[in-house]
């Protein structure tokens, strides 16, 4: 017999057909030391079994099959455990009270918060407060179909925002077909819903695009067809004649004006990305050189600050559309009447792994209800305004397919500052 009680290892076989008391003490000890092993949480160990097993051996014996069941158990545990965490989507485990027992890692990440504020604490902590009745109805449902599918709903997260998310439920039963609790699998949709809402956006944006054309393109052709109807029926003199061909070209303007905008939309909507490292200096340059004949452009001086030597990585055509845009916007609501010169400023910062583009002017601005829609579709200012409606919007577009930000202040009469954000490589 060995009596090292502290030994992890148990050799034991009791030969004497007659054990002494001694023996059987000693024995009965030795199965109280595998208890209180298996009390800690130590399932390696084996009590004692005799050759001829009487009584303590069966009690022995009995105790040997629970750390069996045990180590099974913690075996089974740890695998699942293990399964779990693999896991990439949210996945709760509820015990049949709807108290949580356990999440997967996804869970923490996306709600912004740890285990310990979800593992023993009912289903209601996920929501707020005005989910009673609904969670009520899932528990109901729950026991009558026992599986729930794609609910559609939101999770309340630790920065006290909400995870719109579709959840789905599966009873969990023992091998008595007795509900052990339940799971629930999580679908996180907020960037299906925002996908959802730019496609809708963009459906808005077409019937807008279609709607808005036919009409910016059927007033010009009406009047040159008009004025071209009048040519050909009446005898004109000269004045008369160089009156109607001046209103012919500011028709065909008008159509050139809305066509180049179209094309500028489908550039940004199609257009490959094919990037390239180029000067932003010289790139300003030769956008403000293209501008000369402009109209309106001789009345306004350009101011131009950037490192010369600073270059981007990134697609030219989209800055240099993005510059052409705002600096034509800024010659052509400059204000006329003003006193001292109309200013346009062109600033180029670079900002750690980005720019800041800023193009500023003193001209006419903007009031509060005329900036909320300046880059939509189609939005003109003012019943004067001679623009296609549609230079902001190309200007957002463009910035936005670059992976940048723009941010636009203006006051009425006091002109109007524009800030882009752009990657100095993509």
């Amino acid at each position: 017999m060995h009596n090292n009680h502290s030994n992890a290892e148990f050799d034991f076989r009791v030969t004497d057909p007659f054990p002494s008391l001694d023996t059987r003490q000693q024995r009965i000890e030795l199965i109280s030391q595998v208890l209180m092993e298996i009390a800690g949480g130590n399932f390696e160990q084996i009590a004692p079994i005799s050759d001829h097993f009487d009584e303590i051996d069966a009690i022995a014996s009995g105790v040997n099959m629970l750390s069996e069941e045990l180590r099974e158990t913690v075996i089974s545990r740890n695998y699942l455990d293990s399964v779990l965490r693999s896991i990439v989507d949210m996945l709760f485990i509820f015990d049949e009270q709807f108290v949580i027992q356990q999440v997967t890692p996804k869970v923490c990440e996306l709600l912004k918060t740890n285990e310990n504020n979800l593992v023993e604490y009912p289903i209601n902590v996920l929501f707020d407060g005005r989910k009673k009745r609904f969670l009520q109805r899932i528990k109901a449902s729950l026991r009558e179909k026992e599986i729930l599918y794609n609910i559609t709903t939101s999770f309340k997260m630790a920065n006290k925002e909400k995870l719109p998310v579709t959840i789905s439920f599966f009873t969990l039963k023992n091998n008595q077909n007795k509900t052990t609790g339940y799971l629930m699998i999580a679908d996180d949709v907020k960037e299906k819903i925002l996908m959802s809402n730019a496609l809708k956006q963009r459906n808005e944006e077409l019937k807008t695009l279609i709607y808005k054309t036919s009409h910016d393109l059927k007033g010009p052709l009406a009047s040159m067809l008009g004025l071209f109807n009048l040519l050909e029926t009446e005898k004109q003199d000269i004045l008369t004649l160089q009156c109607y061909l001046s209103h012919l070209k500011n028709s065909a303007l008008k159509l050139n004006n809305t066509i180049k905008g179209l094309l500028e939309v489908g550039m940004v909507d199609q257009g490959e990305l094919t990037e390239q490292a180029f000067s932003m200096y010289h790139t300003i340059q030769s956008v403000v050189s293209s501008l000369d004949n402009f109209p309106g452009r001789e009345e306004v001086d350009i101011k131009i600050q950037v490192d010369k030597k600073l270059e981007i990585t990134s697609q030219e055509n989209f800055i240099r559309s993005i510059l052409q845009n705002l600096i034509e916007n800024s010659i052509k609501y400059r204000q006329l009447n003003r006193k001292g010169p109309a200013i346009v400023s062109i600033i180029v910062r670079s900002q750690k792994d980005r720019i800041l583009l800023t193009v500023k002017d003193n001209g006419q601005g903007m009031d509060k209800n005329v900036m909320k829609k300046a880059f939509d579709m189609f939005y003109r200012g003012n019943e004067s305004s001679k623009g296609s409606g549609l230079g902001l919007f190309i200007v957002k577009s463009n910035v936005e397919k670059l992976g940048g930000q723009i941010k636009i202040r203006s006051k009425s009469n006091e002109g109007t500052e524009i800030k882009i954000y752009l990657p100095i490589e993509r």
